[in-house]
């Protein structure tokens, strides 16, 4: 088994993980429709960036990202729908439906190694807001609607990543699995711990305004 051989297999594993992972934090939403935690514009930039990806794998040949990214944008899409947010579902929709369309749009007209890293800048930004959510907006809180098996499944995927983009040396994938990775742990360690503090009984820290 060649190297290359190896690379691919790491990079169907990697979409094959990414796209169960949606399934866990859909169930999570459905089974408890009214808890928030969950930051609808995070799985909004997903699937803008996801979008890119996969103009960026249709473009470079890299074919393991078209059949996950595909997958993974319903799943994002779904979940964005699916949450509680101040937007109706239908203005929701249309924004998404826009950005999605401008992100290939633009994606269609630039080098391709420049798409790689458009959308690792889409991907990175959308990191952020589950982060702020989660650590910043929530903080003093309990336990989210965010589900830590999605989250676990997302570390696996990108571990994935990571790995086929060193042994083919494909830098903005190198960069945005990082980057995934580092946002995953912190978002999953706040939650778990505030899952703990929870089962222990103790109450949530109320923040007063300074």
């Amino acid at each position: 088994m060649t190297l290359h051989t190896v690379a691919l297999l790491l990079a169907y594993l990697g979409s094959a993980i990414g796209v169960a992972m949606v399934v866990p934090q859909i169930v999570r939403i459905v089974r408890h429709p009214s808890m928030p935690g969950v930051s609808p514009w995070a799985w909004a930039m997903t699937a803008v960036a996801c979008s890119t990806w996969l103009t960026y794998g249709v473009r470079t040949g890299s074919l393991p990202q078209i059949p996950g990214n595909v997958l993974l944008i319903s799943g994002a899409v779904t979940i964005v729908l699916l949450v509680p947010a101040a937007w109706p579902r239908r203005t929701r929709a249309v924004a998404l439906l826009a950005g999605v369309t401008t992100a290939v749009a633009v994606s269609t007209h630039l080098p391709a190694e420049l798409v790689g890293f458009l959308a690792f800048g889409l991907g990175l930004v959308g990191m952020w807001p589950q982060v702020i959510e989660t650590v910043w907006l929530r903080r003093g809180m309990g336990p989210s609607a965010l589900s830590l098996t999605s989250n676990a499944l997302k570390v696996g995927s990108q571990l994935c990543w990571l790995s086929f983009a060193l042994l083919t040396t494909d830098v903005p994938v190198v960069v945005s699995a990082l980057m995934a990775l580092s946002t995953n742990a912190v978002v999953s360690l706040v939650e778990l711990s505030r899952r703990r503090t929870a089962a222990l009984g103790v109450a949530p820290r109320v923040l007063e305004p300074a």
